[in-house]
């Protein structure tokens, strides 16, 4: 079965970056994604006491999806490494994370990226007592 579920991985991923997203962009709300995304990092760091960090939190996550800079500079990945220090960039204001900026860069990520992001954030969620 591991076979079959590795062939339709497969079939999936290369279809979607044949296309470069996924369908139906138009029966997505982007402002309503942000805003619950935004939401459940609130909520994840009021529950670890941390209010105030939830920018940090989105931003350091977000950028975690290119991968691990470490491990991006390891791997001599310096594709990878570029996104990494550019979508962290935009997320800044005069090197502060800004909500603003970050939702600006939402609104800007493929939608795959964006609703698997939001998935994130509701398994991270998922975690509070």
């Amino acid at each position: 079965m591991s076979q079959r579920r590795k062939t339709l991985k497969s079939k999936i991923h290369n279809y979607i970056s044949k296309n470069q997203d996924i369908c139906c962009e138009r029966d997505v709300d982007r402002k309503v994604v942000i805003q619950q995304i935004v939401e459940k990092y609130k909520k994840v760091c009021q529950s670890m006491n941390e209010p105030g960090e939830y920018l940090n939190y989105i931003n350091n996550d977000l950028v975690k999806f290119i991968g691990y800079k470490g491990d991006l500079k390891k791997n001599r990945d310096v594709e990878g490494a570029k996104l990494w220090n550019q979508m962290d960039k935009l997320m800044q204001e005069n090197k502060i994370v800004s909500e603003q900026k970050i939702e600006l860069l939402l609104h800007d990520v493929p939608l795959y990226f964006l609703l698997s992001f939001l998935g994130y954030a509701s398994y991270k969620e998922s975690f509070i007592a």
